[in-house]
């Protein structure tokens, strides 16, 4: 089950990542306010999945249960990391259009 915990914190992180950038750079900045919303849903189903999980492990090791605690951790870093990238890849974007694709002055 932890696997599937990694594995989980991954593909929010990069669906977080990928939904963010895509809405902002498509629809303009402020929609990148709708990834906070997904950021929040992601740590939510993180919690509620680490409670059901810390729950099962009651009779495991309790150095079972710290690497599960840190796991769980990992995965809220790995979530709130991806929307800061996604944020400051689209300033970098922003930035790179701005200076490759100069309109002519006329």
């Amino acid at each position: 089950m932890i696997e599937f915990v990694i594995l989980l914190g991954i593909i929010g992180g990069w669906l977080i990542f990928a939904s963010t950038l895509f809405l902002m750079l498509a629809l303009g900045k402020m929609w990148g306010l709708l990834g906070i919303t997904l950021l929040i849903a992601g740590i939510e189903i993180n919690h509620k999945l680490k409670t059901k999980y810390m729950k099962a492990v009651m009779d495991y090791s309790p150095r079972a249960k710290e690497l599960a605690m840190h796991i769980f951790e990992m995965n809220e870093l790995i979530l709130m990391s991806s929307y800061v990238i996604a944020l400051a890849l689209y300033a970098v974007l922003q930035k790179y259009i701005e200076i490759m694709i100069k309109l002519p002055t006329v």
